[in-house]
């Protein structure tokens, strides 16, 4: 049942996306190194995503994101990197009613309550099997304790959409492998691995997905034409998302890969690469620099 109530919200969502005419979203110039889709053939290892015009969206007006990456609004990190949410449970009226919530404002930029998604997962060695975003979230979490490291009292989220074939990304997992080592105590890994349908060579099974995040044998993986085994960085202990369909992709905006998200315990938003692609001097940060901010320095 739970299931269906996720589905339907962000089914509904989507439709409230495409009804924020006027607003604009962050413009990602892809001065990033990545993979995006509609890119020369001769050139596999990138490409461009082509977004829907009804995926357009932005932090609305009490939910804004100030120039060090923080949210000053009411759905957002402070300066210190603790959290000012306060999320409103159901309530009971004298007569024993229950009071329903108003649907939270969806989004993928930072400020929004992310969308409810749903998609097949798998652990390291494991099998596929259903899976749901805000399993991983904690709804009574109001912000960190001043003093407190975050993370340290609920767990956050990072989002990375990945592409098997992408030489980018195939090269960023040496460098997940050691986010991973840092702060897999304070954070969740979840990565998207997505398909791009304007390019033969990005177009991988769930077996090459597998091979990838286990780091074993399986032909097929950087412009299809290298074994996965041999890909940088340790096998990956952390869930690996199907987004073969770029579902959760086109939702959270990500026009290539990698592409990486930081979420709140709450479910909140933090941190969206593209807002922070140095389209201004001021906005420019990278996911390495993010981490480091929120959640203290690598060792």
């Amino acid at each position: 049942m739970r299931a269906v109530l996720l589905a339907f919200l962000l089914f509904a969502a989507t439709l409230s996306v495409g009804c924020l005419s006027g607003q604009s979203n962050p413009n990602p110039s892809h001065n990033i190194p990545g993979c995006y889709e509609n890119q020369p053939d001769d050139e596999p290892q990138d490409c461009e995503a082509e977004l829907p015009d009804e995926n357009n969206t932005t932090t609305n007006g009490g939910n804004t994101t100030n120039g060090n990456g923080t949210n000053s609004g009411g759905n957002g990190t402070n300066g210190n990197g603790t959290n000012n949410t306060s999320k409103s449970n159901n309530s009971t009226d004298e007569g024993n009613q229950t009071q329903v919530p108003e649907v939270p404002n969806y989004g993928p930029w930072e400020g929004y309550q992310v969308y409810p998604l749903v998609a097949d997962a798998r652990a390291l060695g494991g099998v596929w099997q259903a899976w749901q975003l805000y399993n991983h979230f904690n709804n009574s979490w109001n912000g960190t304790t001043p003093g407190v490291e975050n993370g340290s009292d609920s767990k956050w989220v990072l989002i990375e959409f990945l592409s098997t074939d992408c030489v980018h990304c195939w090269n960023a997992a040496d460098e997940m492998s050691a986010f991973h080592d840092n702060y897999s105590e304070q954070v969740d890994f979840l990565s998207f691995a997505v398909n791009f349908s304007s390019n033969d060579y990005f177009n991988s099974s769930l077996d090459e997905i597998a091979a990838f995040q286990d780091k074993t044998s399986h032909s097929g993986c950087r412009g299809n034409n290298h074994d996965c085994s041999t890909r940088p960085g340790e096998a990956h202990d952390w869930l690996y998302v199907d987004d073969r369909n770029q579902s959760s992709m086109y939702a959270m905006q990500a026009g290539g890969t990698p592409l990486f998200v930081i979420i709140m315990p709450n479910g909140t938003v933090a941190w969206h690469q593209y807002q922070h692609d140095g389209d201004t001097d001021e906005n420019e940060e990278s996911i390495t620099d993010a981490l480091q901010r929120f959640f203290g320095p690598m060792q």
